[in-house]
């Protein structure tokens, strides 16, 4: 096991040398409590694009040959990240956050924490694990990625993208910090623009009760 985890942080130091995004952008703040409270209102007219990276994830089951499909040959999300989703999902219903399009990664992680969370999953290809794509995939899927946080979202409300870290260092050059954690865009149509803000996982605890 500790083989395996090994040769994953062995993998992800490559690929901190490889990912090239096009368009760096500058990491957005963490968000206080206080400061999510504050931003809310804007949240619920909508016109926002969130990318979550997937909850939490059972790290003694690595997904080195993974299999689209088959989420036993994949990193599951762990009970804390199930729970994790579902109290994002509360929150948003909650404080009346309005959700319209969900993207997945097609990792079943990504899935499931949309689900879990939003109550629906449109998987889209172009945001499979990026770790796992040769350069020009790559490439092609952080282009893609950022047309997607691009499009406006449907009038009074908000796009969620859940997928990987991998696929946001990309395109973007940002890791978000946790499992969980979200970047908040504010498309215009032309272009994504910078994110404007990072939600730690654990916010949304206190937005759920």
């Amino acid at each position: 096991m500790l083989i395996g985890k090994l040769v994953l942080f062995a993998g992800l130091l490559g690929f901190y040398a490889y990912a090239t995004a096009a368009g760096v952008a500058a990491k957005p703040p963490s968000l206080s409590a206080m400061q999510l409270k504050a931003f809310l209102p804007k949240l619920q007219k909508g016109g926002y694009v969130f990318y979550f990276r997937h909850a939490a994830t059972d790290m003694f089951q690595l997904d080195d040959h993974p299999t689209l499909g088959d989420c036993t040959t994949q990193r599951p999300l762990s009970d804390e990240g199930r729970e994790q989703a579902r109290t994002i999902g509360k929150a948003f219903r909650k404080q009346k956050i309005p959700v319209g399009l969900v993207l997945s990664s097609p990792f079943c992680r990504c899935v499931e924490t949309a689900q879990l969370a939003f109550g629906k999953a449109t998987v889209d290809d172009s945001l499979f694990f990026a770790t796992r794509l040769s350069a020009a995939e790559r490439k092609a899927n952080a282009e893609k990625l950022r047309k997607n946080i691009a499009k406006r979202p449907d009038t009074g409300s908000n796009t969620v993208i859940v997928a990987h870290n991998a696929n946001m260092m990309e395109a973007y050059g940002i890791w978000p910090n946790e499992e969980g954690d979200a970047l908040i865009f504010k498309p215009d149509g032309d272009s994504p623009g910078q994110p404007v803000a990072e939600i730690p996982v654990g916010l949304w605890r206190g937005l759920s009760k």
